[in-house]
């Protein structure tokens, strides 16, 4: 995928997520932050030349690289998606409980990523 088709796509996931309260479904919120996180992610390492638009990296944990050794400009943007992926790791796949602070907390993070690519 290129640039604009991953920012196209996080920005329709955004924009249903934004439809749904953070304590309505707290667990659907991370998990959909995460998928938008995906597409925010690649965006910045395409961008940045670390990987070509034909190579993507589902979540930081699966980088070719450590997000500390990722270009200066980048880490701030990768710091929060490690955070979204340590949510995602602790109220989505493991039976521990969610609450909408879980989500605020995941929204927190990627509108930390989205002003990385604006």
């Amino acid at each position: 995928m290129t640039r604009d088709q991953h920012l196209a796509k996080a920005l329709r996931i955004v924009a249903s997520l934004r439809k749904i309260p953070p304590d309505a479904n707290p667990i659907c919120v991370i998990d959909g932050a995460v998928i938008a996180g995906y597409h925010l992610g690649n965006l910045l390492l395409h961008g940045a030349a670390v990987l070509p638009d034909d190579q993507h990296a589902n979540t930081p944990s699966k980088l070719p690289v450590p997000p500390s050794r990722l270009p200066t400009a980048i880490q701030p943007a990768f710091a929060a998606f490690t955070g979204l992926e340590k949510l995602r790791q602790e109220y989505v796949r493991s039976p521990a409980a969610c609450n909408a602070s879980h989500a605020k907390r995941a929204w927190q993070l990627l509108e930390d990523m989205m002003r990385a690519v604006s």
